[in-house]
């Protein structure tokens, strides 16, 4: 459950551009062709869910039996009423510390957080490349283009810290790098096939 997403939206498209010879917008002789056709444009939307958080205590053992000790952490407990998320959720403080508790020890029960109660933010990330392949005889040809990750720079933030009763509980500190969803990053290719 810790690596699952409630909601995932995720599709890729390759789409060639109707210009030139090849299709049906701008057919003219092959020097027109060369210039305008051969243009590709594909892609990849990704839109997520967060995922699934749990609140940690160090050393919380309020069953007595050192389960906490083999996993690292131990759990919280929950405050009953109040909202675990921060009012206003930012990156210095997206979960809310008033909404849990560090449980006692010993004292014969399991903490009242549960596994996964949280989510953490989602991904918004759209990438697109353009290329375009010019070429001289059936095998030799030239491919050149522009990729951008995460064209819309779209801020994904990564997961906050869960670990209750420490500074950094609830604030965010990093950003997502995996599946395009960083900083938008631009780069230029070229490919000479022959």
């Amino acid at each position: 459950m810790a690596y699952s997403r409630r909601h995932r939206f995720l599709t890729t498209f390759l789409y060639q551009l109707p210009f030139g010879a090849q299709g049906s917008v701008f057919k003219g002789n092959k020097v027109v062709d060369q210039v305008i056709g051969g243009w590709e444009l594909a892609g990849v939307l990704l839109y997520q869910s967060g995922p699934f958080l749990t609140v940690t205590v160090p050393g919380a053992d309020p069953s007595g039996t050192g389960f906490p000790l083999l996993i690292g952490n131990g759990r919280a407990d929950i405050v009953s009423g109040v909202n675990p998320y921060a009012a206003v959720q930012t990156p210095q403080q997206w979960l809310n510390p008033a909404a849990f508790a560090v449980p006692a020890n010993n004292i014969g029960r399991y903490p009242t957080s549960p596994v996964g109660n949280l989510v953490g933010p989602g991904t918004n990330a759209v990438s697109l490349s353009l290329t375009k392949t010019i070429r001289f005889t059936e095998t030799i040809r030239f491919q050149i283009g522009g990729q951008a990750a995460n064209l819309l720079n779209q801020v994904n933030y990564a997961p906050p810290s869960t670990t209750f009763n420490t500074a950094t509980f609830g604030t965010i500190s990093n950003v997502q790098s995996a599946e395009g969803a960083g900083p938008r990053q631009l780069q230029v290719t070229a490919r000479f096939t022959f």
